[in-house]
């Protein structure tokens, strides 16, 4: 949305007096200080600066509306006020929704078109041609015990990673060719 977007809509010209007792002067400072608004938005790296400074000016004359009263000798002083606290509530962290006590449909996996007890009794089988040591590894790592598991055999965190890689690749080779 551009600046002469903005200007088209001009508010009443009870609140354009706010600004000055000429009605041409009024528009002018009005026009100015949606393009001040934008600027403002756009140095702060706004996504939307210009949606943001409706935003401020939408919440300056709602408020007005409403009884609230001017303080600043510069009306203009106002409505960047009004802007500063838009600004902030971006800051401020999204409100973490917790998705723990949501149920998720969980998709039907396509893998060698097997069905889901399938798919695990494969998997099972595959963890059981490894070498005791690596499904041991493989299990402690993938509940989330491996650095655990690492520090009781003396094993790094890098190297155990690396061991878990190997491992997987194992197991990747073992099932393409048990499929065949």
């Amino acid at each position: 949305m551009g600046d002469w977007q903005m200007t088209e809509a001009l508010p009443s010209s009870e609140w354009l007096r706010l600004l000055d007792s000429d009605p041409t002067a009024a528009s002018d400072k009005y026009s100015e200080l949606c393009r001040g608004l934008v600027r403002y938005f756009e140095w702060n790296r706004c996504l939307e600066p210009e949606d943001m400074a409706q935003e401020t000016l939408l919440r300056g004359f709602r408020r007005l509306s409403e009884g609230a009263t001017i303080t600043v000798g510069d009306p203009r002083g106002y409505f960047w006020g009004i802007a500063y606290n838009v600004l902030r509530e971006g800051w401020k962290p999204q409100r973490e929704v917790s998705i723990e006590d949501r149920d998720f449909p969980v998709p039907d996996s396509d893998f060698r078109r097997l069905s889901r007890a399938e798919q695990s009794i494969f998997l099972r089988e595959c963890q059981d041609a490894l070498p005791a040591h690596e499904k041991e590894m493989l299990i402690a790592y993938g509940e989330g015990r491996g650095a655990e598991w690492g520090g009781r055999n003396g094993i790094e965190p890098g190297t155990l990673r690396l061991r878990i890689h190997r491992v997987r690749q194992k197991l990747e080779r073992f099932a393409t060719n048990s499929w065949r």
